[in-house]
């Protein structure tokens, strides 16, 4: 058998080989793409980390020793101040810790202090794990996240070549005039396309750590009601009413309290003492606790504090 017969016979024609070629070189372009893209989003991500953690370690030796020893310290307070400041500007601020900077900084209250020191802590730790956590996977990956960091960059090129599949079967079905018409067509196209598009999410949205389980849940729903369409194509429309669901759920179970709606946590050593004794005080007087407050700014003729940092 000549090779024009074996493509002939496998392909069915020069052309079928051709679309073949052309195929696998789009599927290579867009692996190769998502293979850089990731690995950049993966430096950036260590970028942010740095230059949050370098912030956060310029403010935390200075707080410490404001805290522990205020007597024996020679800080400006300007100085004090400006570090928070910088602290603003990390890539990985959370609100928390923003809402504790700016009351320190409207109020000037010392109090304030050994708080802010355990979120600032809490927060170094946690970008420390995260930062560690990352460069095992990537340094030293285990077996199966080898695997995944190796299919991973192909899953935008199987995600596109699925939306190119359902777009031309349902561009076979307008070619019959009364299927312009019938809604099971342009609902089954739909509800194919959202099924592709969880299912892209799903597997290449990474950053839903706090709604995990919610997340990828859901979005493994929507990409799992489409199968019924497999066998039964007259019941997309019910499965793409199912799916308008699910995401309207998503809506719903994400919709978080934003932190400026929640108290601040008020004087820590007061809180303590709630907690440690919570029949001793009434609920008013928690409530007073939680909510300070707000003492007047410094008098701006008296100077700046300065304190002995040694």
């Amino acid at each position: 058998m000549s090779l024009a017969e074996w493509i002939d016979g496998f392909f069915g024609s020069m052309e079928g080989l051709l679309a073949v070629l052309l195929s696998a070189a789009v599927f290579l372009g867009i692996y190769i793409y998502s293979a850089t893209r990731l690995q950049a989003a993966r430096t950036e991500t260590l970028e942010r980390i740095r230059q949050s953690l370098t912030l956060y370690t310029q403010l935390a030796g200075p707080l410490t020793a404001v805290i522990e020893h205020p007597d024996e310290a020679d800080l400006p307070d300007e100085q004090l101040v400006g570090l928070l400041q910088e602290c603003k500007a990390a890539d990985r601020l959370t609100m928390d810790l923003l809402e504790q900077i700016d009351n320190y900084l409207r109020d000037r209250d010392d109090s304030r202090l050994p708080q802010l020191s355990r979120t600032l802590e809490r927060e170094m730790n946690g970008l420390v794990r995260e930062r560690g956590e990352l460069l095992r996977r990537i340094e030293t990956p285990g077996w199966g996240s080898g695997l995944w960091l190796l299919l991973k960059p192909a899953v935008p090129g199987v995600a596109f070549a699925a939306a190119v599949f359902w777009t031309f079967e349902l561009i076979s079905e307008l070619q019959y005039p009364e299927a312009w018409t019938a809604p099971e067509v342009w609902c089954l196209w739909l509800s194919w396309m959202i099924a592709t598009v969880s299912f892209y999410r799903l597997l290449m949205d990474s950053r839903r750590r706090s709604l995990g389980v919610i997340f990828y849940g859901l979005h493994f729903l929507i990409a799992a009601t489409a199968l019924p369409n497999l066998i039964w194509p007259e019941a997309s429309p019910y499965v793409l009413a199912t799916q308008l669901m699910l995401y309207l759920t998503g809506f719903w179970f994400t919709s978080t309290r934003s932190r400026k709606e929640r108290p601040y946590a008020g004087h820590p050593e007061l809180l303590e003492m709630y907690s440690q004794h919570p029949g001793a005080a009434s609920e008013d007087d928690i409530q007073s606790a939680k909510c300070p407050s707000p003492l007047p700014p410094r008098d701006g003729s008296t100077g700046s504090k300065h304190r002995s940092l040694k």
